[in-house]
């Protein structure tokens, strides 16, 4: 299938018991969907989805195919040199298209959104000629994963605006939480760190909190700029919280940032990274962590409690 070709030929393979006789139906409702998917979105390419694996038990297919141990999912793309698998679990699927319109809609737009995630990867692969000598360093290591996936939370969001449920809060629930919830904790983590010494064990721990954060905060920014709507606009309450958090000064920032980077007719991992490199720093900084390249290019760490005066950035 090409990038302007609706004719689908993906194997749908059914992996359990459980799936039983409802594997034919649910493959025959993915046929559609992708059809009807690249049909609307006609440059959306899926030339290398070469399977989509819909299995009862979702942890035990990935470790199958990946050897990952994870607790739990719902849709994952597998890539390969030449190739792509798309694993779903069954289960959520059978239940989604059982429920209510919302509930359907819910899950062709979980779909919708992996089918551009793939689209991004694939056409990326392979278009980093110096990406290996960038990885040789400990901090580009450390952060690069971060920018990608702030870059894959925002593409696929934003590409996949048009399947978007109605009354969906756009994640801004999730992103509001964060923002009233992490900067204490990262504090109180500071703090304590601070008293032992052990920055290294620091960074460590903070460093999958302030991914997530990272994520979150790209991937609402790539719903607002699909439909071009401006958050306050959207919901006023969350711009206040906005902007009376640490992320508030570097919202607008990396929101111009992501969306230069989007309209680039060229992207690579590794400018998506350099691109987005400071911007991960200034969150880093936004709660405490002031990062940088240290002169054996590990990561050097300088925190300083939020209660305390910000050094300048």
């Amino acid at each position: 299938m090409a990038g302007q070709n609706v004719t689908m030929e993906i194997k749908v393979e059914c992996r359990g018991e459980q799936i039983g006789e409802a594997g034919s139906m649910l493959a025959q409702v993915l046929d559609t969907l992708l059809s009807r998917i690249v049909e609307r979105d006609r440059d959306l390419v899926l030339d290398e989805l070469e399977t989509v694996i819909l299995a009862d038990d979702f942890a035990e297919a990935l470790r199958a195919e990946t050897g990952e141990q994870v607790s739990a999912g719902v849709v994952r793309a597998l890539h390969r040199p030449d190739s792509v698998r798309l694993l779903i679990d069954a289960g959520h699927m059978a239940a989604a298209l059982a429920g209510d319109a919302e509930q359907v809609a819910g899950f062709v737009h979980l779909f919708h959104r992996e089918l551009c995630r793939i689209h991004d990867a694939r056409c990326r692969l392979g278009q980093s000629d110096s990406l290996e000598m960038l990885l040789d360093c400990e901090f580009d290591r450390q952060l690069l994963p971060i920018a990608e996936s702030m870059w894959a939370e925002y593409f696929s969001t934003r590409r996949a605006v048009w399947s978007l449920p109605q009354g969906s809060d756009l994640m801004l629930t999730h992103l509001a939480d964060l923002l009233e919830a992490l900067p204490p904790a990262m504090n109180e983590e500071i703090v304590l760190h601070l008293g032992s010494g052990d920055i290294d064990g620091l960074f460590a721990r903070s460093c999958g909190r302030i991914a997530h954060l990272a994520q979150t905060a790209a991937h609402c920014q790539g719903y607002l700029a699909g439909l071009e709507r401006p958050l306050d606009e959207i919901g006023p309450e969350y711009q206040s919280l906005l902007e009376s958090s640490p992320l508030g000064p570097l919202w607008g920032t990396l929101m111009h940032r992501l969306g230069m980077l989007f309209a680039s007719p060229s992207r690579t991992t590794e400018s998506i990274y350099l691109a987005l490199q400071g911007d991960v720093c200034a969150v880093f900084a936004s709660l405490g962590l002031r990062i940088r390249r240290a002169e054996d290019g590990g990561v050097w760490v300088d925190p300083f409690p939020l209660t305390t005066a910000r050094p300048d950035q």
